[in-house]
């Protein structure tokens, strides 16, 4: 809903895609409406130091927040970036931060170095080592060159506690080339961590003996390495990421509960069973990136020149779905969605009706197809 030149939404759901799309499209937005009729109204905590990061990151922003916290009004300015420090909320974790910086950095003035402190691992947000393993590579495909792009775990730290730093540098970029990317791949080898803080080291050996299990069944290229980290707070977790042959990465993890009277300890070996069988089931979906990097994904191909960007991806995430409805709203771009046809995966026994039937490897796939915008870095070119 647009009145006077801005966007208005109600509601909390997807402050972030909201407020990373006005800051790149400079369009003013109001959000009204948030968490009217709960117990404690308005902005949460992580949402307040989100914006505090935009601010920090943007110059000339206009942030104008009522007395109650339940409407929001952005008025985005340029987009700077630089060398900068955020201390980030210890109720979600840093990868709630980082998902929009992704989006952000590679169209600030300077070259983005900043330093985020927090929960680096918890059951809700990506996790650094998700983040790492995932997007990074989507990143470094995207910028065609490792060069200062990076992101660094310098100290983990699990929640309540918190206590983690990690550290982010990307380069800027002027335009994004168009792009096909239609083949994933076949999965050649498996790799991942395993974390723990403040557990005895043998937790790790359990969970990687329990994740190699139902790896063995598939392939044997399987390595995991171990980081046993001294952090303010008790956990353990296990961070896999499927390599194919055509250089997508498919991630996924499990981690045990936080320490609470109210919840139920977790055995070591259930967690490196579920994370296991959960990247099991993005290989299953499928597509040339996994389900985290979906609306990454989605927004280069907008932003790159005036040509056609084709991408293969697994069934749609209810937030990529929702973050295409919001690319819809901010820069007038629908995509053209077509269901994936792979003619190497039918086999026909000669019987007509054998040829009528489609066999998969997998989930049904979908081809998404839209013309870039030509979106140029502005702030690159001002002094």
């Amino acid at each position: 809903m647009a009145s006077e030149g801005e966007l208005i939404y109600e509601g909390s759901n997807f402050f972030r895609q909201r407020l990373t799309l006005a800051t790149l499209c400079g369009k003013p937005i109001k959000i009204k409406n948030i968490r009217t009729s709960d117990a404690e109204p308005g902005l949460k905590e992580y949402e307040a130091s989100f914006i505090r990061l935009l601010d920090k990151l943007c110059n000339g922003s206009q942030i104008v927040v009522n007395d109650t916290g339940t409407s929001v009004l952005y008025k985005p300015g340029i987009l700077m970036g630089g060398q900068l420090d955020h201390s980030c909320s210890n109720q979600r974790a840093i990868g709630y931060y980082l998902e929009p910086l992704f989006m952000l950095s590679p169209f600030c003035k300077n070259p983005v170095i900043i330093t985020l402190t927090g929960v680096t691992n918890n059951k809700v947000d990506p996790s650094i080592d998700m983040i790492r393993t995932s997007m990074l590579p989507v990143m470094k495909k995207f910028f065609g060159t490792d060069d200062e792009l990076s992101l660094k775990l310098v100290k983990r730290g699990l929640q309540p506690g918190g206590g983690g730093t990690v550290t982010f540098t990307c380069p800027i970029r002027r335009t994004f080339r168009s792009f096909q990317w239609l083949e994933s791949g076949r999965v050649k080898r498996i790799r991942g961590v395993a974390y723990s803080s403040r557990v005895a080291p043998a937790v790790t050996n359990r969970m990687l003996d329990a994740a190699k299990k139902v790896f063995a069944t598939f392939l044997t290229d399987v390595y995991f390495t171990v980081d046993n980290a001294k952090g303010k707070s008790p956990g353990f977790g296990l961070c896999t990421v499927a390599e194919t042959n055509k250089g997508s990465y498919l991630s996924a993890e499990s981690i045990s509960n936080p320490p609470s009277d109210d919840v139920d300890i977790r055995l070591p070996e259930d967690i490196g069973q579920e994370a296991a069988w959960r990247l099991l089931e993005e290989i299953y979906r499928g597509g040339c990136v996994d389900s985290l990097c979906q609306p990454l994904v989605l927004l280069f191909m907008i932003l790159t020149s005036k040509d056609i960007s084709k991408i293969v991806l697994g069934p749609l995430t209810p937030y990529s779905i929702h973050f295409l409805r919001h690319i819809r709203d901010f820069f007038q771009v629908t995509f053209k969605i077509d269901e994936y046809q792979d003619n190497a995966d039918l086999f026909s026994d000669g019987d007509k009706e054998a040829e009528e039937k489609e066999f998969r490897c997998g989930e049904k796939k979908l081809v998404l197809t839209c013309v870039g915008i030509g979106y140029t870095n502005v702030s690159k070119g001002q002094i």
